[in-house]
């Protein structure tokens, strides 16, 4: 059986020296270092792949998202070492940090990051994409996403309409979205962040995603009201389902999901949305007009399943369902309140 390497060792000082290492350990050390270069250069790249994620590093929704990766890995066998030092005992998140370290050593300088790239679609457009790191991005039409990629960190921003993302596993390489002020931060799952006029959604499918907001008092965690106060958003959203976050300051909400959305087949379905979310979706398909929808119908709840960019079949809908009047005004298909028949009693949306 062989013994440690110079890398497991170095993972094991990392460690240490992370906590704090006192006098008699600093001495041993720097007896360990001595006229061995390559214990140094295995040291240094432990302590910067220890620092990959600078200011964010110890932040608790990272820590949790490194302890999901840390326990699939051990599941699927591929944990490779012991530290040969005796540690103190010390936080899970340092284990699993350690762990995680020891498999990214080996391969540390093989990946280069392929710079800043923007992916757009055009009205009725969708595309599919695969990134560098072998996750897979899915653009609804009338979207971009700017993708910067680096050796420390894979960084997102959603720009305009939705993308749906399955994330390849780098749990070293946290995979972070942000829409306007909210960060969305995974390592390896499946989920889509949509950018509306009035908010942000996030819909999670696979794993775990962790889910910040940007305030005046710095980034904390986008909070979800919930019965007897607020919880953290990442708590509870859960796999099927959604969170909605207002643009403005608030708690945000958590709803359940449909099994399949429809969009990425051309489709879009709608459960009890606001019919102005619902128009701004169906605009992103919409080659020759688009619907707009006066303010006192914005809040509507319409529910049905349309083919994509048919603006036509979905104002006829609403105005068979509800007392919407239709008008069609060049490129401009406008819905607003129809006045009841004088003497008829007026239907309330539900």
């Amino acid at each position: 059986m062989t013994g440690p390497t110079a890398q497991d060792e170095a993972i094991a000082w990392c460690l240490r020296i992370h906590e704090g290492p006192s006098a008699v350990e600093q001495a041993e050390l720097d007896a360990w270092l001595v006229d061995r270069p390559d214990r140094q250069q295995a040291l240094d790249e432990a302590l910067g792949l220890w620092n990959l994620l600078g200011d964010d590093a110890d932040a608790p929704e990272i820590v949790a998202l490194r302890q999901d990766a840390l326990g699939s890995m051990q599941r699927a066998g591929r944990q490779r070492w012991t530290a040969a030092v005796p540690l103190r005992r010390g936080a899970w998140a340092a284990l699993a940090a350690a762990v995680l370290l020891a498999v990214a050593l080996g391969s540390m300088l093989a990946w280069r990051g392929d710079g800043s790239q923007r992916y757009d679609t055009a009205v009725g457009e969708r595309r599919l994409i695969a990134l560098a790191d072998g996750s897979r991005l899915s653009l609804d039409a009338d979207s971009a996403v700017t993708v910067a990629y680096s050796n420390e960190r894979r960084s997102l921003t959603l720009e305009r309409g939705r993308a749906r993302f399955k994330v390849a596993k780098d749990p070293l390489r946290p995979f972070a979205v942000r829409s306007g002020p909210d960060l969305v931060v995974a390592t390896g799952t499946e989920f889509s962040v949509e950018k509306l006029r009035g908010e942000t959604r996030v819909a999670l499918f696979e794993g775990h995603v962790a889910v910040m907001r940007e305030t005046g008092r710095g980034r904390e965690n986008a909070m979800v009201v919930a019965a007897g106060g607020e919880v953290p958003a990442d708590r509870a959203l859960v796999p099927g389902s959604e969170l909605r976050l207002p643009m403005a300051a608030g708690g945000g909400s958590v709803r359940q999901i449909p099994a399949e959305q429809g969009w990425e087949s051309g489709q879009l379905s709608f459960e009890r949305e606001a019919l102005g979310v619902a128009a701004e979706r169906m605009n992103r398909y919409a080659t020759a007009r688009r619907i707009e929808v006066a303010p006192d119908l914005a809040d509507l709840q319409v529910s049905g399943v349309f083919n994509a960019g048919d603006l036509g079949a979905f104002a006829q809908a609403m105005a068979a369902a509800f007392p919407v009047r239709v008008v069609v005004d060049g490129e401009v298909v406008r819905l607003s309140r129809r006045a009841a028949a004088k003497g008829a009693p007026t239907k309330q949306p539900s």
